[in-house]
């Protein structure tokens, strides 16, 4: 009786084993997913600013800078 106890725990033993190392291998492999998505969109959208920069860009951007800080006038006048 004791012997066919423990070759019972030895079992679920075995599968709690199997179990664990499956949960442990898919959680990699998830993660592993999870960041090569968030560098590819990373990448992606450096991408996209790499095209929108260009010369005509930064001058609008000084043009718009300049619209947003007018000079100051005197109080005099």
């Amino acid at each position: 009786m004791v012997r066919r106890e423990s070759v019972i725990n030895l079992e679920n033993f075995k599968k709690q084993y199997v179990r664990r190392r499956w949960k442990l291998s898919f959680s990699i492999v998830s993660l592993c997913n999870h960041l090569t998505r968030s560098l590819m969109k990373k990448v992606h959208l450096k991408q996209e600013n790499d095209l929108r920069n260009c010369e005509s860009d930064t001058e609008e951007d000084i043009a718009k800078r300049r619209v947003l800080h007018p000079r100051r006038r005197s109080s005099t006048s």
